[in-house]
């Protein structure tokens, strides 16, 4: 006991070591437990890597790739498009596949069927060709009623019916104004000497000025402008030639449905 009735501190380095000793037991008793942990962590990581190697290594894939209802689109072409072939069945996607497919200039649409082990099909709508548009570089496209201008494998895939542009050259997938396609499609319809005796070679040019859509024959044009009034424009053409069968002409200029312009006068 001390002068003041309390109890003497034991010696510093008594303390010290006491401390030391808890201290000890606890490191190694976490050192004994943290191995167990790491190996615990290390098989799990493991035993992962291995089923990942697994499915990847036996999963099977897409190896055979059918194709319905191509006749624009190449059949090699909607193959390497839908990037289904080689691909492992279970990544597949279906959606995907349709997806590229429908960015082809020639396809509406598409379906895409993926059956196990490994095969697929793809069944095509396409575009119907209207007729053919001559672009002007000399790429002649087919068109469809909505406008659309999309390549072909068949050449004979598409009415003999042409019309030539003459303004800026377009690309596969751009669309043209359907009511033009309409007319200018209906214009080459027209036979050689239906309108009049000297309608011959008849050629229809969307030209790229003023005069809009023409009708070129060997000598003479009919000019129709645009679209709008159509038939208006197509009658007064037609009245005036059967009314002169003869008449020596250089154009025959109907861009307003209610006044006909005639040269030479």
């Amino acid at each position: 006991m001390g002068a003041r009735g309390r109890a003497q501190a034991e010696p510093l380095s008594s303390r010290s070591r006491g401390r030391g000793r808890a201290t000890a037991r606890r490191r190694s008793s976490f050192k004994l437990k943290d191995p167990a942990r790491l190996g615990a962590g290390l098989l799990a990581i493991a035993c992962a890597a291995a089923l990942v190697w697994l499915v990847l290594t036996t999963t099977p894939v897409i190896t055979a790739v059918d194709v319905a209802g191509a006749r624009h689109v190449r059949v090699t072409q909607a193959i390497a498009q839908s990037e289904l072939l080689e691909t492992p069945s279970f990544r597949a996607s279906a959606a995907d596949a349709r997806t590229r497919l429908r960015s082809l200039a020639a396809v509406r649409d598409a379906a895409v069927e993926i059956a196990l082990p490994g095969r697929a099909k793809i069944t095509l709508t396409e575009r119907e060709a209207a007729g053919r548009w001559v672009s002007s570089n000399g790429i002649e496209w087919f068109v469809d009623a909505d406008g659309i201008l999309f390549p072909s494998a068949d050449p004979t895939a598409a009415p003999p019916l042409r019309v030539t542009d003459e303004r800026p050259a377009q690309t596969a997938g751009a669309r043209l104004d359907p009511a033009l396609v309409q007319v200018a499609l209906r214009l080459a319809a027209i036979a050689p000497g239906e309108l009049r005796a000297d309608a011959t070679g008849p050629k229809v040019v969307m030209t790229s000025g003023a005069n809009g859509l023409v009708l070129r024959f060997t000598s003479w044009e009919i000019r129709f402008g645009g679209p709008e009034s159509f038939d208006d424009k197509l009658a007064i053409a037609k009245r005036y030639l059967r009314d002169n069968p003869t008449r020596r002409l250089d154009y025959v200029d109907v861009r307003s449905a209610d006044r006909i312009v005639v040269s030479p006068q």
